[in-house]
């Protein structure tokens, strides 16, 4: 509802007089200043209660807790929604309105897309289409043209009721008000539930980007390394640099894969080719300090002259376990089981007397970058190192 509370009683006296299954709670969705004028005409002139005795409606619970303001990611209400920046903030609220009451197996909803600005129609359609059961309902309303835009008009009345419009005098008994309902795709029958459970805490825009990477069979992932997050076919997922640079670095080898074994961690050549790659996307001098080393004597060094430097700490198996399971584990949190198989670091115990492992990723995997090229090309020649020694 934008600033027209007219739509809500509008609805109710539709769906009744209609004889569609009428509610059993009814929730608004609005604007902070929105609210204000909601709760005047609503509650405190009891426009709601009126048509209630009016027209005997069946009864409903409508209270001042189920008026539902819409918020920005840091908790601040959307004022109007005439910004720019509003719009995200407007479809996140919806969607995940939205996502809420259709999780709930044992109720029917039915959304009305009557009143607002015309993007909060378009997110009301778009979350019911991604969200919306068999058993729910989309619908518009429509008045007479003379009683449009009337902040004194609420509903039809059964008897002579004269209220004033610009410079016109209309009889509320003479108004029409029907109800429409909207047909739309229900995608939530197209897609498998457990992705649907996936989506349903996502903004709009996540949520976008996994329906367009939904049976995706090609998987591209780019890596963002200045904003410290991975694309994968468009969903941004973010890492800590640390792994960030693993899953990069890993990445990079020629075979994409380090077989742990005694010789592995015993190579210092991996973790000085691994803090070379980490140290092109950040700077924590804690994890230098965990390898017992300085970032300046990591950026002067090549990875040849800092493998033999005395003190430098080598790839532990608890540090490579650590880091894949943090990347795997925000990779199945964001993507479809499918899509995660394709771009998750893999394991494969080729020794099980000695329990080695070998850590893997696809290669034929789709991986870009958006690192300098002479930067790039300079380290990467360091970090062929590893397959060569």
């Amino acid at each position: 509802m934008g600033t027209s509370p007219q739509v809500l009683t509008e609805t109710l006296y539709a769906i009744y007089k209609q004889g569609k299954p009428f509610p059993d709670e009814v929730y608004l969705i609005t604007s902070e200043n929105a609210k204000a004028k909601a709760v005047e005409w609503l509650f405190e002139k009891e426009q709601i209660e009126h048509l209630k005795a009016h027209h005997r409606l069946p009864d409903f619970k409508f209270e001042l807790d189920h008026i539902l303001l819409m918020e920005h990611d840091n908790g601040e209400l959307v004022f109007d929604g005439s910004e720019e920046q509003d719009q995200q903030s407007i479809a996140d609220s919806i969607t995940r309105i939205v996502a809420k009451f259709t999780s709930d197996e044992n109720c029917r909803i039915h959304a009305s897309i009557a009143g607002g600005r015309k993007t909060m129609a378009f997110y009301m359609g778009y979350a019911m289409s991604i969200f919306g059961r068999e058993q729910d309902v989309l619908s518009h309303v429509f008045v007479s043209k003379d009683f449009e835009f009337s902040d004194q008009f609420f509903f039809p009345t059964l008897d002579d009721n004269y209220i004033a419009k610009n410079d016109k005098v209309l009889n509320t008994k003479a108004a029409k008000v029907n109800l429409l309902e909207i047909p739309f795709v229900r995608m939530r029958n197209m897609v498998d539930q457990s992705f649907i459970n996936q989506i349903e805490s996502n903004s709009f825009s996540k949520t976008i980007a996994l329906l367009n990477t939904y049976k995706n069979k090609r998987v591209k992932v780019k890596i963002i390394s200045k904003k410290k997050y991975i694309l994968v076919n468009g969903i941004k997922i973010k890492l800590p640099p640390k792994e960030l640079a693993f899953y990069f670095w890993l990445s990079q080898l020629p075979s994409r894969k380090i077989d742990m074994d005694r010789q592995f961690c015993d190579d210092l050549v991996h973790s000085a080719s691994y803090l070379k790659t980490y140290s092109m996307i950040a700077g924590d001098s804690r994890v230098f300090a965990s390898f017992n080393v300085d970032r300046e004597v990591v950026e002067e060094n090549t990875v040849e002259s800092l493998s033999k430097l005395p003190g430098l700490k080598p790839l532990e198996k608890y540090w490579l376990q650590q880091a894949r399971s943090k990347i795997n584990s925000q990779f199945k949190q964001w993507l479809e089981a499918a899509v995660c198989s394709e771009v998750e670091i893999g394991s494969n115990e080729y020794n099980t007397q000695l329990h080695e492992v070998c850590y893997f990723i696809p290669e034929t995997l789709v991986v870009e970058h958006d690192l300098s090229v002479n930067k790039f090309t300079h380290e990467a020649n360091s970090i062929d190192l590893v397959s060569k020694l």
